[in-house]
């Protein structure tokens, strides 16, 4: 019932930026191979960026906001002990089990109906979320006796479902920031926008926890603690700074929506999905310049080469059968959305069992002494309060006390590795990076457990807390950066959205497996060891299959050496790298694979000539063949040279290991 809208979604925005009826070129290699030059002409676009980034920080900063607030909302609304410590378990199971939702759903209709037909739609129900939440009330309460009130709302009913709706936008999210970013990148600049715009995660932890801080001691300034009404008076600020907290988190949604309004479809998409080339021209026009010099050279590359006003064979394809062909046939696609979704949902076990900046954990790991013995029954310990060495603070305190926490151990970690990550993605392979951060992360988790056993309580309990930020700053150096990188590079366009959300899917089920498991297994030191132990046992399985490639479930190779390119490639002299500093950084530097060459698809040219499937030196010497192909051409430009080639009797698939 929905396809319809969003396809008409997809149709109003189309006709403000493209001509409708164009003819279609028949040959899809060439086609993609051209879209692929004019990306890289018109380079790093940071209006791109920007529209995945904020897109991506609004759904961060919202979702840990939400982490935030919870116990201020037990403090508030908690009437009589009428909830327990599990309501928060529950608020989190409903936000993951829609963002599962939403990552499948939506990855796929991104496939069936255009991305431009999502395009903000998704930020709109992040805003939708957030608004809803942050004036979500009671109502109307009648006071009856001291014990005893009675609200015309549940607000914790309307939680649950602006929880739900908030989930449902952030897996939207995930895929459509990924896919963006991926199809619209340069291929030299894809990895580093790519890792650059999952910064927005990093960037949105710390936002949520530093303005919170300011927010929180700023508004409890204005309380007298001497006077004898402060329950009532921190109620209210409580209700403030909850409120305020979430409506925050808004303010990068209405930028992103902005500028998605003006971000025409993605010319992958045209190419691959309505095999329209002038309509993908017309995409390449309105993304990089509208000077004569850059339309001429736009003109010049996608008309060049013969054209048929047909469709291609494929083209009548339905998307189901193109996908059962990709996955099941000899392709075989689905090892590689096997490789990726087990890693990601590994990763999210040890990523949400430990992380979410869980307060109970930090405060734990916090812990200097033997916490304090609690009161005599029948004093219950309130469900806001999870810090064992002060069972008896305040709300105010407790809060502070975990965003402190929070921002030294965690937030801080984590931004600094997301932002070494960008520039280290053009150093190492993802193979090589994902293997050796895996491992690290292993041994780190590994040592946090011997130093928990260790240190426990104790005044040299830092050793844990150093061991702590290291990990975090590991995750996102490595693979918690990569697997949003990997999954949008691996597969076709013709079903990208789909195998991105499916495989983050497989992450958040991996968090809804494990955060009922370390409620069960607490923050107790007896609970702590052996889980920390389990985690370093999966990271390490997790690096294990990355290595040993088990079945020829793998990932396939996204990058080439410089060396590799200029000896392949047919690249000029004088774009080969200098002597000296500059020149040995250049030399070091790895350049990506076009998503094309990443992922080839269909595996048949459309003229019926045979596809070589080859690897390692043969790969290298087809190359050389259908560079030779073109060497009669006259000489515009390397890259253009190199598209033409391409087109030979001789292609080359690199994530393929058998011939049809």
């Amino acid at each position: 019932m929905c396809s319809p809208i969003f396809k008409s979604i997809g149709e109003f925005w189309s006709q403000l930026f493209v001509e409708r009826d164009a003819g279609h070129i028949r040959e899809r290699q060439r086609r993609d191979d051209r879209i692929a030059i004019i990306l890289d002409r018109i380079g790093f676009s940071w209006r791109v960026y920007l529209v995945a980034f904020l897109g991506f920080l609004a759904s961060s900063w919202s979702l840990i906001s939400v982490t935030i607030v919870t116990p201020a909302l037990y403090f508030i609304y908690d009437r009589h002990g009428q909830l327990d410590a599990d309501a928060g378990l529950v608020l989190d199971m409903v936000t993951l089990t829609a963002t599962v939702v939403g990552m499948v759903v939506f990855g796929h209709v991104a496939d069936r109906v255009g991305r431009s037909a999502l395009y903000g739609f998704e930020v709109i129900i992040v805003m939708a979320a957030i608004g809803g939440a942050a004036f979500s009330s009671a109502g109307y309460i009648i006071h009856q006796g001291k014990d005893n009130e009675e609200g015309s709302l549940d607000i914790y009913a309307a939680l649950f479902f602006f929880r739900a709706l908030l989930g449902l936008g952030i897996g939207a999210e995930y895929p459509m920031s990924a896919v963006i970013a991926a199809e619209f990148a340069p291929t030299k600049w894809r990895g580093i926008m790519l890792a650059a715009v999952f910064l927005a995660q990093a960037i949105g932890r710390l936002l949520a926890y530093g303005i919170g801080l300011g927010a929180l001691r700023g508004l409890s300034n204005s309380i007298d603690f001497a006077a004898d009404d402060v329950h009532d008076r921190t109620k209210i600020v409580m209700d403030i700074f909850w409120r305020l907290e979430l409506a925050l988190a808004g303010i990068p949604a209405i930028f992103a929506i902005g500028f998605r309004l003006f971000i025409p479809e993605t010319p992958r998409f045209y190419s691959a999905v309505k095999r329209d080339i002038k309509k993908a021209r017309e995409s390449l026009t309105m993304l990089g310049s509208r000077s004569p010099e850059m339309i001429a050279d736009i003109e010049r590359v996608m008309v060049s080469g013969p054209t048929d006003n047909t469709s291609s064979p494929d083209h009548e394809k339905s998307w189901g059968a193109t996908a059962k062909e990709y996955y099941f046939g000899p392709a075989k696609g689905w090892k590689l959305l096997f490789a990726i979704s087990i890693q990601w949902l590994l990763l999210d076990v040890v990523f949400y069992g430990v992380g979410l900046d869980n307060p109970g954990t930090l405060a734990a790991l916090w812990l200097s002494q033997p916490a304090p013995p609690s009161p005599p029954s029948p004093w219950t310990r309130p469900p806001w309060n999870d810090d064992p060495a002060a069972p008896l603070g305040s709300i105010i305190a407790t809060i502070d006390n975990n965003l402190v926490r929070t921002l030294l151990l965690s937030s801080i970690s984590a931004l600094l590795g997301s932002l070494f990550v960008i520039p280290l993605v053009q150093f190492v392979s993802r193979k090589t990076h994902y293997l050796y951060t895996t491992a690290i992360l292993s041994v780190l988790f590994a040592c946090m457990a011997i130093s928990v056993s260790q240190t426990y309580a104790r005044p040299n309990h830092t050793v844990s807390m150093v061991f702590y930020a290291l990990a975090q700053f590991m995750f996102n150096l490595g693979p918690n950066t990569l697997t949003f990188i990997l999954a949008a590079e691996i597969f076709p366009t013709e079903v990208r959205g789909t195998s991105y959300g499916i495989a983050a899917a497989f992450g958040k089920i991996g968090a809804i497996i494990v955060r009922p498991v370390i409620k069960r297994a607490g923050k107790e030191k007896d609970g702590l060891v052996p889980v920390l132990a389990v985690f370093s046992v999966v990271l390490a399985v997790m690096a294990l299959l990355v290595w040993f490639e088990p079945l020829g479930i793998r990932f396939p190779r996204v990058q080439a050496k410089r060396g590799e390119r200029i000896r392949d490639e047919g690249v000029s002299e004088d774009e080969k790298p200098e002597g000296g500093i500059r020149g040995m950084i250049k030399r070091l530097l790895l350049d990506n694979e076009s998503l094309e060459d990443i992922a080839p698809w269909p595996l048949t040219l459309n003229d019926g000539t045979e596809v070589v499937m080859v690897s390692g030196t043969d790969a290298r010497d087809a190359d050389h063949s259908a560079a030779a192909v073109g060497a009669g051409e006259d000489r515009e430009s390397d890259s253009l040279r190199w598209a033409k080639s391409k087109s030979s009797k001789v292609h080359k698939i690199t994530s393929c290991t058998r011939k049809d």
